[in-house]
């Protein structure tokens, strides 16, 4: 977890936690790599384009992932570079938990969460009740930590 208001489940030795089912999910729907060329990088949940390294290269701030596209080696997955500026603004209506707010249950959400990026891609964002408090998750970039030396999926926690 960071210090401060965010609260990350970004511990990657953790094991992953059982996810409730009350969980309500809104993350975005599939792209059909088949169909349109689109490919999803499984292990940090992002959506990008099948297109040769030097053709990714060349927008500029995006990264090559092999092992997502068919095809030669060259032919890999583009997606933009992680980068905590293109986190989305503060929901509406929510503000940033907490940390001393942050339960070892809300922990072990977010961490659930944080390990399942096919369900819940970036900026993917979820709800459920923890008493009479309803949180809501949502996957998001967080910058370098103690336990992360460059940008890495994390998940925050907000409260009404």
């Amino acid at each position: 977890m960071d210090s401060g208001a965010t609260a990350e489940a970004g511990v990657t030795d953790a094991p992953p936690a059982e996810t409730s089912p009350s969980v309500s999910d809104s993350a975005a729907p599939g792209v059909d790599a088949a169909t349109d060329g689109g490919c999803f990088v499984t292990t940090v949940g992002v959506y990008g384009q099948c297109m040769t390294t030097a053709a990714c290269a060349a927008l500029g701030d995006n990264v090559a992932t092999p092992g997502y596209c068919g095809g030669p080696p060259d032919l890999q997955c583009c997606t933009d570079a992680p980068d905590v500026a293109d986190n989305p603004p503060v929901p509406p209506g929510w503000q940033l938990m907490p940390q001393s707010a942050v339960t070892p249950a809300m922990t072990a959400w977010a961490v659930s969460i944080l390990h399942d990026p096919t369900t819940y891609p970036m900026f993917s964002s979820t709800t459920q009740v923890f008493g009479s408090l309803t949180v809501l998750a949502r996957v998001e970039w967080h910058p370098p930590d103690f336990q992360n030396n460059t940008v890495h999926r994390g998940v925050t926690l907000y409260e009404p």
